[in-house]
């Protein structure tokens, strides 16, 4: 293994140690005050420090996938930018026919279940349809990345 590899390994190992232990700290912190102070609910951490967290993360995560990027082979490279264009384009493409059909009268009848529980807000329905999206875009960059090997091995 490479020192960049490993580097990667390293800083991506402790960003979710730091991560995991700030979530822990702060959930044991508010059960802990909830639990000795009768009366007092666990609060409700701010918008802006939840955006904060989320929005760090996916900068790290960007910063970490560049490294990562530069340090595989040529080849490693081309499968992976070919398959998120032809696979991620087909996924995007698909997702939004059905996204699209969204717009048609029929679809008003349509009961859709959302990936946040207990709610059907507009809200709970774009993160469910982001989250679809996103997992179609992903299916069709792996199967590309597999057909773009096969064909070259």
């Amino acid at each position: 293994m490479n020192r960049t590899v490993a580097k990667i390994l390293i800083w991506s190992a402790l960003g979710c140690v730091v991560l995991f232990a700030a979530v822990f700290a702060l959930g044991y912190y508010d059960g802990y005050r909830a639990a000795h102070s009768p009366g007092v609910a666990p609060r409700e951490f701010p918008a802006w420090l939840f955006f904060l967290v989320i929005a760090g993360t996916m900068a790290g995560s960007i910063w970490v996938g560049a490294i990562w990027m530069r340090s595989i082979d040529e080849a490693a490279q081309e499968a992976h930018k070919s398959a998120w264009y032809w696979g991620g384009s087909c996924g995007l493409a698909l997702g939004s026919v059905v996204a699209l059909m969204a717009i048609l009268p029929q679809a008003a009848t349509f009961v859709l279940p959302t990936v946040l529980p207990d709610r059907t807000d507009p809200a709970a329905y774009m993160v469910t349809g982001a989250a679809l999206m996103a997992l179609v875009m992903i299916a069709g960059y792996g199967i590309a990345w597999v057909i773009w090997w096969l064909r070259r091995r």
